[in-house]
């Protein structure tokens, strides 16, 4: 090393930054690898003397004269360090082919990468430098001190509400994804993201940065807006560089508390609904991805501004490769980098938490699309997912390894340490383990009778209404007799009539030819007869057994005439009871007729029983119209309404299939029909591997099935 003249790149671009105590570092922006170091500046005086006419011990004789000094071990060590990282020519590392090669290679790789950019594909569109300009002060008007004070005052009130509101929060957001709102959705992350990405470009405008580049991004195929403030960089001041990043978080919280407000006050309709999507867009965008510093968004870059490391996830990635291939398979050549002990648990903790929570996003976003959305579009994103995430990765790992297998030379304490993660990881994954399940239930009758209308006559009395208990033989509606006793007369005479012309008939000999139609004429009227005095009899529907009124027609009004045969409610005995719970098909393998399971009802303070189930049968679309099951009647069942048919108009159907399960219940205690709870089921023991599997197993059987 002392024999090459290595020459600091001309192309690097540096950035200085203020740090705590008055103290200072260098950020060096590679443009070819897209890459950021930071150093001190200690020792960037030895990386900036380095011009290609000195030699290390030349150079170190250089600083020594300016009061610098460095001792001759550690400045090899240094340039060694910068040499590996591309940031010097004339080395080893730093010749124009090796150069050439490296930048080739991130090419090749950038290519690569375009072909699985199916979840993040970035579409650059417009240089919106100029407008920006010309529109900062409204920003200014609006965004001040006196806007963040209110969003202070009302954040605390946003939360109070949606705590309130907690279960009708939760029924809506069951219904919140699905193709029905598809459209919709897409409107208020396109909204969203438009505030987001401005609040971006604007903050970075009023300290003074160009913003030279905005377009359209794909984010999991939803269309949404994006501004390029990777610039930021070059600001000197940490503090400034956190504001550019925090605006887009800090909008779309300003969003979400404006939306909940209105989502609570205002009635339901289309005002509601898409006040309820704003909030639920921003709170998802904010939770999952920009505010989370574990993927490499706004939430990302505050976290290594507040932290002082840049490039804190590929630090971290690079750490755990080079505690695996040094440490454990002992690969020299595997360059260790510059970290303080606090920096290698930032970086540990950090990779390893990143790691873990991409696999869980990606799964919980595919199976969500899988589920709610569209099949097919689940199956193609999985598949990507799984070669972007598994195949990729593995293959090149495969291929490092076999290229590298001359210079492994196994670490005993390496290995022992890493077969004991594994055997720690493989033990929690296949540890057999039980939990309890809950579903939604609610408390019915066993005994149910339609409540019909007797006869073709209008209502005259209705003493009860929906809700009632009636006793036995209870009057429930009465109908006017009027109608049916001038019928009556009205058929009698006609009865007479007929029998005066079948007697005139059959003494004259004359038209004998008629008299088997009168014959079957005077049958019909008697029928009619007998079926009217029927009716009369009739006029008042009494209870036929204890119970309560649950369903009731606005049809059955005093004047109004439903017609004979027409239904125009439920009568429920409340003695023969039944629960009857709902169990998704994924989890029905679990239940089964005989199980003894735990019934919660909240009646004085919460009330258990245990029972034993009386039959499992499938849940009927038909009879999800008013369920208490339906997200559509507050219940937990994400429902979607299907476009009408010809055959039949639109229905409310289930986005995932389900079971109901049946248990005979001895309503000792007069519980109230209709009254929702909790159904617990005991799972047998099992491990978080084999759930995997067989979710995955029923999954596919249904979908091979069916």
């Amino acid at each position: 090393m002392k024999e090459t003249k290595p020459k600091f790149r001309p192309d690097i671009k540096i950035h200085s930054y203020d740090e705590k105590h008055g103290a200072s570092s260098i950020v060096l922006e590679d443009p070819v690898a897209n890459k950021f170091f930071r150093i001190s500046p200690y020792e960037f005086e030895l990386l900036g003397i380095l011009d290609g006419t000195l030699t290390l011990g030349e150079a170190i004789q250089k600083l020594k004269v300016r009061g610098r000094y460095f001792a001759t071990t550690h400045a090899a060590r240094l340039v060694e360090q910068f040499s590996r990282s591309g940031l010097l020519l004339g080395t080893t590392y730093g010749t124009s082919k090796v150069q050439c090669a490296v930048s080739s290679r991130i090419d090749r790789e950038t290519r690569k990468r375009s072909l699985f950019k199916l979840y993040y594909l970035y579409i650059p569109l417009i240089n919106p430098d100029r407008f920006l300009d010309k529109t900062l002060f409204l920003w200014n008007a609006l965004v001040n001190r006196i806007t963040f004070f209110l969003f202070a005052v009302l954040a605390p009130g946003a939360i109070y509400l949606v705590l309130l509101e907690l279960p009708r929060f939760w029924n809506e957001f069951l219904y919140f994804f699905n193709l029905e709102n598809l459209f919709v959705l897409w409107i208020a992350i396109a909204v969203v993201r438009l505030v987001h990405e401005f609040a971006h470009a604007y903050t970075a405008k009023s300290f003074g940065m160009r913003v030279p580049q905005m377009g359209i991004a794909l984010l999991i195929l939803f269309p949404c807006l994006y501004c390029n403030t990777t610039a930021a960089w070059q600001l000197a001041d940490r503090k400034q560089r956190m504001a550019i990043s925090l605006a887009g978080i800090v909008s779309e919280a300003m969003i979400a508390v404006l939306s909940i407000y209105i989502w609570y006050f205002s009635k339901p309709g289309l005002l509601n609904s898409v006040a309820f999507y704003m909030v639920a867009v921003s709170l998802a965008s904010s939770l999952l991805f920009n505010g989370n510093p574990l993927l490499k968004f706004d939430g990302y870059f505050v976290l290594t501004d507040w932290l002082r490391i840049p490039n804190l996830q590929s630090k971290s990635f690079n750490l755990l490769r080079y505690l695996f291939l040094a440490r454990v398979l002992g690969i020299e050549s595997i360059p260790a980098g510059q970290a303080s002990t606090r920096e290698r648990l930032i970086f540990i903790g950090y990779g390893i938490s990143s790691l873990i929570y991409r696999v869980f996003l990606y799964v919980g976003i595919i199976s969500r699309i899988y589920f709610r959305f569209d099949k097919t579009i689940g199956v193609v994103l999985g598949a990507f997912a799984f070669a972007l995430f598994v195949v990729r990765p593995l293959t090149n790992a495969g291929k490092n390894l076999i290229g590298r297998r001359s210079e492994m030379q196994f670490r005993p304490r390496g290995i022992a340490v890493f077969v004991l993660i594994v055997l720690a990881v493989i033990f929690l994954l296949t540890r057999p383990w039980s939990n309890n399940s809950e579903y939604p239930c609610y408390l019915d009758s066993s005994l149910i009778r339609q409540i019909v209308v007797p006869a073709e006559a209008p209502v005259v009395e209705v003493p009860v209404r929906q809700g009632d208990l009636v006793a036995e033989g209870q009057t429930v509606f009465k109908l006017d007799p009027t109608p049916l006793q001038y019928d009556l007369r009205t058929k009698e005479s006609g009865v007479l009539l007929l029998r005066k012309e079948i007697e005139i008939i059959e003494n004259t000999d004359k038209d004998l030819s008629k008299l088997q139609l009168k014959y079957i004429e005077l049958s019909q009227t008697q029928d009619a007869v007998k079926q009217i005095k029927h009716d009369l009899v009739n006029c008042e529907w009494k209870a036929p057994f204890e119970g309560a009124i649950t369903k009731l027609s606005p049809l059955l009004q005093p004047g109004a005439k439903p017609g004979k045969g027409a239904v125009v409610g439920e009568l429920e005995s409340g003695g023969r009871c039944e629960i009857v719970g709902l169990v998704p098909e994924v989890d029905i393998s679990t239940v089964r007729p005989g199980l003894e399971v735990q019934i919660w009802f909240p009646i004085d303070g919460g009330t258990s029983f245990t029972l034993s189930v009386k039959e499992v049968v499938p849940f009927k679309t038909e009879d999800l119209e008013a369920s208490p099951f339906s997200s559509r009647m507050g219940g937990e069942i994400a429902t979607e309404m299907k476009m009408p048919t010809r055959e039949e108009g639109s229905k409310v159907s289930p986005l995932e299939p389900y079971y109901v399960c049946k248990i005979d219940f001895p309503n000792h205690r007069k519980i109230p029909l209709g009254v929702t709870g909790r159904m617990v089921v005991k799972q047998p023991p099992r491990s978080a591997l084999t759930r995997i599997i067989e979710a995955a197993y029923h999954t596919f059987h249904w979908e091979i099935i069916f």
